[in-house]
């Protein structure tokens, strides 16, 4: 495999943005929220968090948007951390699904714990074990270990917070059928709320360049460089990543993309090339699976012109 990384740098960037842009169109805003409704199809950014080396960026770099799914990679992360694998996945399994993300048909038929932490049911199982542990400091205690993951924090999108928390008849379904099979622990919206302003939480495409680039480096922060967290943590957002980061979509990614991924329908995608770097891309049109349709085909770009396919999978 030829080592491409030496040309990375802000025209590739342009290069790639200019082409991923125009299948935006091919994509529509989430509207499932309202307020995500308000975001313009139009905006783009793309930020590469080389390890151990300065931001490359391009596009509308200072573009806040919120979190939604990309929050998962944050609770799970801090949850291992704090309560250990093995506990953890007491709660919600490791499998893939074919199901849509926000799914309750597998619980169901199954009665079982959801397939894994990036369903939505499966990180309401995640934030039901940190409201247990925390309860009143939950979110501080999180958005703490997202500051020293990305050294900064950005506060939450009150509006999209209110507006997910208005919409949210499904999630709300799913905590309070997850609490009747003994699933969930606590006050279910309670633990809804620290679900809703988790994915509430403002990014920009940095940020989830940053966040990307801790795992590729092994657990070390992009800002201090210190070891922020475990190889087993490390290990298991990889695995995780790769086989369940976009979804019901998430086969087709590892095909065209080839590297552990993480979506959100905001339209942030994060993705990390182990052992070189960290990738965010920000495009609010989403294809019918709910990922961004420009982000995808900006990383497929990118993995094809660095020889990146591969690596980590």
């Amino acid at each position: 495999m030829d080592n491409r990384s030496d040309l990375l740098d802000e025209q590739l960037l342009n290069d790639v943005g200019n082409i991923a842009r125009v299948t935006s169109t091919d994509g529509k805003v989430a509207s499932y929220i309202p307020e995500l409704s308000r975001m313009s199809a139009e905006l783009f950014s793309l930020s590469c968090q080389p390890v151990g080396a300065k931001m490359i960026e391009i596009g509308d770099v200072g573009q806040f948007f919120t979190m939604q799914s990309l929050s998962k990679i944050i609770s799970l992360a801090f949850a291992i951390e704090k309560f250990g694998r093995e506990n953890v996945f007491r709660h919600a399994g490791m499998e893939a699904s074919a199901d849509s993300f926000n799914s309750l048909m597998r619980i169901e038929m199954t009665s079982s714990k959801p397939s894994n932490p990036f369903m939505n049911a499966g990180a309401i199982a995640v934030c039901s074990l940190i409201c247990k542990a925390y309860k009143s400091e939950a979110l501080d205690r999180v958005t703490d270990f997202l500051r020293l993951l990305t050294g900064e924090y950005n506060g939450f999108d009150e509006k999209v917070f209110l507006s997910e928390k208005n919409s949210a008849d499904r999630n709300r379904a799913l905590a309070y059928f997850m609490k009747s099979m003994g699933l969930l622990h606590g006050d279910v919206e309670e633990i809804l709320d620290l679900y809703f302003t988790l994915c509430s939480l403002r990014c920009t495409s940095g940020t989830l360049a940053r966040t990307a680039a801790v795992i590729a480096s092994g657990g070390r922060s992009a800002a201090s460089g210190e070891k922020v967290i475990e190889k087993e943590t490390v290990c298991t957002l990889l695995g995780l990543m790769s086989t369940c980061g976009l979804y019901n979509e998430s086969g087709e990614f590892a095909v065209r993309v080839g590297l552990p991924g993480k979506s959100g329908v905001s339209g942030g995608i994060m993705a990390v090339v182990p052992g070189r770097m960290g990738i965010g891309v920000f495009s609010p049109a989403l294809d019918a699976k709910g990922n961004s349709v420009a982000g995808i085909r900006a990383l497929e770009l990118l993995s094809e012109k660095l020889d990146l396919r591969g690596i980590g999978i």
